[in-house]
């Protein structure tokens, strides 16, 4: 009777880790100065796919933005993560898990500025997927001080 319990658990927690959500794999960098109150990044993404999938370049782009920061062109000016760490987001995941979800409202603040992919065949089946978005910065910091998952600029005076 326990050894079946065991193995009955076993097996659960074997198909939960299987189905539950893969991290996002992603390169984020500065790609020159876009309009005030944005950011224009670079985004790359690996993929078996030779085809761009434009909601996850999307959504990569705003997780950069908030999660990793990135470095501008010039490699020595940095932006720090809106966000402030990786933290962030598993200690305000009632609030991450709808906003990247696939009907999530990340899409609101990243658009594609050209629809032109950089599509780099790695291996046998595999692509490095690249495209230029513009994320609304400003907006961005604004929803999330209003949901209180960041603190606003003038809150520590």
């Amino acid at each position: 009777m326990k050894l079946n319990y065991c193995l009955s658990f076993i097996l659960f927690f074997t198909f939960s880790l299987a189905f539950a959500a893969e991290p996002l794999e992603y390169e984020i960098m500065g790609a020159g100065s876009g309009a005030q109150g944005t950011y224009l990044v670079k985004v790359y993404v690996i993929s078996k796919k030779n085809k761009p999938d434009i909601d996850l370049l999307k959504k990569c782009a705003v997780h950069g933005v908030l999660f990793k920061g990135f470095a501008g062109e010039n490699s020595r000016l940095r932006q720090k993560a809106l966000a402030g760490s990786p933290l962030a987001e598993q200690q305000h995941s009632d609030f991450f898990e709808p906003f990247f979800s696939e009907e999530g409202t990340y899409k609101n603040y990243a658009d594609m500025v050209t629809s032109q992919y950089e599509i780099i065949k790695m291996a046998k089946k595999q692509y490095r997927i690249g495209a230029t978005i513009s994320v609304l910065k400003d907006q961005l910091r604004k929803d999330l001080e209003q949901a209180g998952v960041i603190k606003s600029l003038g809150a520590g005076f």
